[in-house]
């Protein structure tokens, strides 16, 4: 078989290969046969040269990108976890893959990659040639240009990323960072502005906890918990394009299996100077949500638009609304969880 005939196999089974939308949740990061499998399209490949690596890329498609960049991130966290370097070379060889530069995530995950390896005492000359041994020329003109940032990063979180540790073990959650608007608190991000995430208490853990806990109630099915902002509106806050200012904030959505609502679950804690209480207070006004708090934190759940219950494009008045019953008493049992304090 040619090089070529065995790189177009080697997409071919990239193809194949589908994560579960479960695989995209860094804070709950579970174990999947598919990371396996893709590492071994991007050791295959990356072996092959330099025409190799070229001719794979052009043969892509966006699922076959989407993969590989999400193979990359995984293998990130699994660094983490493993305090290894190894996961750390296959995530670089993933992102050294992706056709596009605009497709590899340079001020986020390669970074958090260069300062884990940093931290185990990788050899970076070695990485640096790996990595231009795979990439296209682009690729590696914005590497270079990652690679001279590092001299100012001195933590994690100036790579965009954040450790978290609950019962899954240690987790990376990937921090938002705004591209425009000005702003501030009750007001858009800044241009550059990365979102606040230093918490006191193990917030992290309270998502976890209150995700586990739906997903067995079997009335939902959860899907992966990642950073987020509150929005003003949801305290019946009117200013247009503003966010409530934060410690942290987390979210993830509650697919409904049955009859009832789905919905987005926020949890959040706040500073000091803000009072919680009537947060929640201004939250319970507001149609088709549901708040719990215990004076630090507040969960929040707001029930996702369903277009099928709109008729004649209006909703119906009589609706009583959600029963938010079940989700209020287990939102009450996380935030007394000790494991989430």
């Amino acid at each position: 078989m040619s090089v070529s005939d065995r790189v177009t196999s080697s997409r071919d089974r990239l193809a194949d290969l589908l994560y579960d939308m479960s695989a995209e949740d860094l804070v709950r990061f579970r174990p999947d046969a598919t990371d396996d499998a893709v590492a071994g399209v991007v050791r295959t490949v990356s072996a092959e040269g330099e025409q190799a690596c070229e001719q794979f890329r052009r043969q892509l498609g966006d699922a076959e990108r989407q993969t590989l960049r999400l193979f990359g991130v995984r293998r990130a966290v699994q660094a983490r976890r493993q305090s290894s370097q190894s996961p750390i070379f296959e995530s670089l060889d993933a992102f050294a893959l992706l056709p596009r530069v605009k497709d590899v995530p340079w001020d986020s995950w390669v970074k958090a990659d260069l300062f884990l390896a940093r931290s185990l005492g990788g050899d970076p000359d070695l990485i640096d040639r790996r990595f231009q041994d795979v990439a296209s020329e682009d690729a590696v003109a914005r590497w270079h240009v990652a690679l001279e940032a590092m001299n100012r990063v001195q933590s994690l979180s100036q790579c965009r990323v954040a450790e978290v540790s609950t019962t899954y073990g240690a987790g990376l959650l990937e921090l938002i960072n705004y591209a425009d608007a000005p702003g501030g608190f009750s007001r858009a991000p800044a241009l550059g502005f990365t979102a606040r995430y230093e918490p006191t208490v193990n917030l992290a853990q309270l998502a976890v906890t209150l995700a586990d806990s739906l997903d067995a109630s079997h009335s939902v099915h959860t899907g992966p918990i990642a950073q987020d902002q509150l929005a003003a509106t949801s305290f019946s806050l009117h200013t247009s394009g503003s966010y409530v200012e934060t410690l942290g904030c987390l979210s993830f959505v509650a697919q409904s299996t049955g009859d009832g609502p789905s919905y987005t679950v926020y949890v959040a804690e706040f500073p000091d100077e803000v009072d919680v209480g009537e947060l929640a207070d201004a939250a319970a006004d507001v149609a088709d949500q549901a708040v719990v708090d215990n004076e630090i934190c507040l969960v929040l759940v707001a029930v996702q638009p369903d277009f099928d219950e709109v008729d004649d494009g209006e909703f119906d008045d009589g609706d009583s609304g959600p029963d938010f019953s079940v989700v209020r008493e287990l939102a009450r049992e996380a935030l007394a969880d000790p494991a989430t304090q």
